[in-house]
């Protein structure tokens, strides 16, 4: 049944008594009329703390919201908070945050009329940009009040999601397509917490389901890797990639039947690297020189060989300050003081890279620079193979020199200590 109160107001609205730009009542008005002046009566009637009048404008309109009166849910949220119905209003707030936060939530269609009058401006006033001071600053009207805890905290939880919380739209080849993200990390950090502590303290309220199944895992889902950061800002760069620069020294041997064929000593040793992770893979390139391989008898000075190769490693272990990388490639070694032939090899060996320095990233992500050490160990499997028999004789007397083909494997190793930039 229609309140008295609300037939009063009626009248008094075709009447024109209570508005003073009323139109001559002689002229019957139009529905959309008496509406727009229903909501020029609410505003000003909010505006001067008259609630008995608002609350008989907004009864009105909430009759007539089906035929046409141009009253949105929302703004029956905020109405309601003015005139400090705060049961009703956090019900229909909630309400309508569940269509967005619940996703087996199919509600009765209700189609409201909008209107961009006054009344729509002050009910908006203080909401743009809506902030976390400004959530809190709502919250602390409702606390004040006879609500119930649970709708106390039910409605900090729900303005905190609309924080934390966006769903977003946009089209993509001519298709809608539709998305949530997190917008505010705090809120949602504080919408996790005390979203947890209502699940367990209303079990029996219908939006602890909408928490517990949907809303919190997904913001758990989001917010583990945020809150991993701030405890460890390099956690979330383990096994993932970069570029690195190494140049070092090393020491080494080598040994197999090759070694009967010449005399083998370390020079000056070099090695340089290159390397480039994606996940964990890596793929390294190499130059080195060092061991002096110098051939039975032979009587110039002899140069370092050299050694180059390219590789594959796979990131076993990371850590903060330990990466373990064993690795398998292939190269060339080169015996500079021979004429062998330059040989393929096979090369195995593990990289442990010790992070000395690595800066914070200044978000998930972001670039990093790390000064690392690292130690090598690789083996090079290889054969040695001589040029073609020969001999020589002189022509001043009967002495005659061979020489002879020879064939023979060899193993050679290395353990390196060198210094690198690295881009993570």
């Amino acid at each position: 049944m229609v309140r008295f109160s609300t037939l009063v107001f009626v009248a008094l609205l075709l009447l024109g008594v209570s508005l003073p730009w009323a139109q001559d009542s002689s002229v019957q008005p139009s529905k959309r009329t008496l509406y727009l002046r229903a909501r020029d009566v609410l505003k000003t009637s909010l505006e001067s703390g008259d609630h008995e009048r608002a609350d008989q404008a907004f009864n009105y309109l909430k009759t007539n919201a089906k035929e046409g009166a141009p009253l949105t849910r929302f703004e029956e949220y905020l109405i309601n908070m003015e005139l400090k119905n705060f049961t009703q209003g956090i019900e229909i707030y909630a309400d309508l945050r569940r269509t967005l936060l619940d996703s087996t939530y199919k509600p009765e269609r209700d189609i409201r009329v909008t209107e961009p009058d006054p009344l729509a401006v002050y009910l908006y006033r203080d909401l743009h940009p809506f902030t976390l001071q400004k959530a809190d600053s709502l919250c602390a009207r409702v606390d004040s009040s006879d609500v119930s805890d649970e709708y106390k905290e039910l409605y900090r939880l729900l303005l905190y999601s609309e924080l934390a919380i966006v769903k977003m739209s946009d089209t993509y080849l001519g298709r809608p397509i539709h998305w949530t993200q997190i917008n505010d990390t705090t809120c949602a950090g504080m919408l996790l917490d005390r979203g947890k502590k209502f699940v367990d303290t209303y079990p029996a309220s219908p939006y602890a389901r909408v928490l517990d199944e949907q809303t919190l895992p997904y913001v758990e889902k989001v917010m583990k890797p945020l809150r991993d950061f701030r405890v460890d800002p390099l956690k979330h760069k383990y096994y993932t990639g970069g570029l690195g620069l190494f140049i070092g020294q090393w020491l080494g041997f080598m040994t197999g039947d090759a070694t009967d064929f010449f005399d083998t000593k370390m020079g000056s040793s070099f090695i340089g690297e290159v390397s480039l992770q994606i996940r964990r893979l890596s793929l390294n390139a190499l130059w080195a020189y060092g061991l002096i391989n110098r051939e039975v008898g032979y009587r110039w000075d002899a140069s370092e060989d050299e050694l180059m190769g390219l590789s594959l490693g796979f990131t076993a272990f990371d850590s903060r300050f330990l990466k373990t990388e064993p690795f398998i490639g292939v190269g060339e070694y080169n015996f500079m003081t021979s004429d062998a032939e330059v040989s393929t090899v096979l090369l195995l060996g593990l990289n442990a890279d010790v992070r000395l320095l690595a800066t914070k990233p200044q978000h998930i992500g972001g670039l990093s620079f790390a000064l690392i050490a690292r130690f090598k160990y690789m083996m090079q499997f290889g054969t040695y193979s001589s040029g073609d028999e020969w001999r020589s004789c002189s022509l001043y007397s009967d002495e005659c020199t061979e020489g002879h083909h020879v064939e023979a494997g060899f193993m050679s190793h290395l353990f390196s200590l060198s210094l690198g930039v690295y881009l993570w």
